[in-house]
């Protein structure tokens, strides 16, 4: 039983695709797109998140069936990766509603001290 849990932690994590990046590496926001590009990706097959910004900074992200994340509730820092595009659409506590994409093989994490665009490109050393 312990081993089959094990297994399946295991490929949940593997989905995510390999990871490299230290806590502290740098990064940037994921692209703000508009409505049409959001619409276009996930029609194309883009993993989808909604994300809601509540007035205290809690954000609850959302994504749809299948779609599984690296990050957990006590590691929001961890990066992830994934084989498809990646689109999540923010609401802020404002009502105001704004889309962001993330490349596919490209790895990313969350932030919330980012706020409103708590999704984060990880830069390559090449890219720094």
């Amino acid at each position: 039983m312990r081993s089959a849990v094990l297994l399946l932690g295991l490929l949940a994590l593997a989905a995510c695709g390999p990871a490299w990046a230290p806590p502290n590496a740098p990064t940037r926001p994921c692209d703000i797109i508009d409505a049409a590009a959001f619409n276009a990706a996930r029609e194309s097959g883009a993993a989808v998140g909604r994300a809601r910004i509540y007035e205290s900074g809690m954000v609850d992200l959302s994504n749809g069936p299948g779609v599984s994340h690296c990050a957990t509730y006590s590691s929001t820092m961890r990066p992830c990766r994934r084989p498809n595009d990646y689109v999540i659409e923010y609401t802020q506590a404002d009502g105001a509603v704004f889309y962001v994409h993330v490349p596919a093989n490209t790895e990313y994490r969350f932030n919330v001290r980012a706020a409103p665009n708590t999704c984060q490109i990880i830069l390559a050393p090449a890219q720094q």
